[in-house]
């Protein structure tokens, strides 16, 4: 099942003219917003399809309370975006999709909202507290 996904999600790409990179259930494209480079990946498994970015590096974020308050504020405020922390501690922006009903309204509705959550970050939060990204 997971071949004719990733096939799925190849079109999407395709038909949203993102350039991608694929590798065995991965699709990577390289986003260049503001200053920075970003990579969005596609994750497709077995039951879900999770588009993934790290905007920023556990070594880079500050020991503040406010800044975790201004990441849960943009959950309030912007209903597409979500922040969040991998494992490594570093922060990023995830959405999950089930692979029952899925379709490219939804597919590009997510996959624009973790690009978006990047340019917000760089533009509302990451100024508020001297982040450099």
């Amino acid at each position: 099942m997971s071949t004719d996904v990733e096939q799925e999600i190849e079109r999407y790409l395709n038909q949203m003219r993102i350039k991608f990179q694929k590798e065995e259930g991965v699709f990577a494209s390289l986003w260049r917003v503001g200053d920075g480079e970003y990579w969005v990946l596609v994750f497709v498994g077995d039951d879900w399809v999770a588009i993934r970015t790290t905007i920023l590096e556990k070594e880079q974020i500050p020991n503040s309370l406010d800044f975790y308050k201004s990441l849960l504020n943009a959950h309030y405020k912007l209903a597409e975006v979500r922040y969040d922390v991998d494992d490594d501690g570093n922060v990023g922006s995830t959405k999950t999709l089930p692979i029952t009903g899925l379709n490219f309204d939804n597919f590009s509705s997510e996959f624009n909202s973790v690009v978006f959550a990047i340019d917000y970050f760089r533009q509302e939060i990451a100024p508020k507290f001297d982040i450099q990204v």
